[in-house]
């Protein structure tokens, strides 16, 4: 069975977060910004959807109204 791509996102974020810790952001950043403008678009995407998921593994609390597990 093949996962889907949003929880291939959330798995390469969590892993960067146990690896890095509170560099994980820049990482996964530097690494959108690496591809930007390049020939692989789609890579640069990937990275920014893994920086964005990131930063909401990496935030202290949760947003107003945002709901909890």
């Amino acid at each position: 069975m093949m996962m889907t791509n949003e929880r291939k996102i959330w798995e390469a974020a969590l892993l960067l977060v146990r690896r890095h810790g509170s560099e994980a952001v820049g990482i996964a950043e530097r690494e959108a910004e690496r591809f930007r403008g390049g020939d692989d678009e789609l890579t640069c995407v990937v990275w920014c959807w893994i920086a964005r998921s990131t930063a909401e593994l990496l935030r202290p609390e949760p947003e107003i109204g945002e709901r909890i597990h």
